[in-house]
């Protein structure tokens, strides 16, 4: 994720091991993110005749009841995925990400990707069938562009298409999930919580395919 104005204090992770990936590090700092009707029941009237015999009562059709809509199909997403590959897909338009092993879901999460709406750089994440190429800890991530200079230190990276992977994103502020990655996203990688890119990072290996959709 990035904001133009996020400068990051090198000083602070100049102490850490860390391998600086000089690419297209993924940086952001961001801001962050019933009625119920009653019907009376009908009153007697009175007339001044004999009283007719009252009507047989008519039964009145009850609506049947809303019917719920239909459950979503079983993790969709993994479906058609073959069994025992691992498969990390991630929609760009919803925001969210999905690990499978064949047709089983390991987990699923909102993230963060890149800053479509930025039009002086190309901060896409880019679509498309890749494959899982690296595995780091306590990396930093840097990289410059004409908007200037990141340099930021993450627990997890697995870039899966050159400079581009998952990684943590301690600085975002808004939430994972939110509209506001198309202005205020990534350079391009896919920000993930914490919690959910250590258990990618566990469960992944280099070589587990990533599908990005649009």
């Amino acid at each position: 994720m990035k904001k133009l104005t996020n400068l990051r204090n090198i000083g602070a992770v100049a102490g850490a091991v860390a391998l600086v990936v000089a690419l297209v590090g993924c940086s952001s700092l961001v801001l962050n993110a019933a009625s119920t009707t009653t019907t009376a029941a009908p009153t007697a009237t009175s007339t001044h005749a004999a009283a007719a015999p009252a009507p047989a009562p008519v039964a009145k059709p009850v609506a049947a009841p809303a019917q719920p809509p239909a459950a979503p199909a079983q993790n969709p997403p993994c479906v058609g995925t073959p069994a025992g590959v691992k498969h990390i897909y991630v929609s760009i338009g919803a925001q969210h990400l999905w690990a499978c092993t064949g047709d089983v879901l390991l987990t699923d999460s909102a993230v963060t990707t890149g800053a479509s709406a930025i039009t002086n750089v190309h901060d896409s994440t880019p679509m498309g069938t890749s494959h899982i190429t690296g595995k780091s800890r306590n990396t930093v991530l840097a990289g410059r562009d004409v908007n200037g200079p990141w340099n930021d230190p993450v627990k997890f990276w697995m870039p899966f298409s050159g400079g581009v992977g998952f990684h943590d994103s301690s600085w975002q502020t808004f939430p994972y999930g939110s509209d506001l990655y198309k202005t205020q996203g990534s350079h391009g990688c896919v920000h993930v919580p914490v919690a959910v890119i250590a258990m990618l990072f566990d469960w992944a290996q280099v070589g587990t395919l990533v599908t990005i959709r649009g």
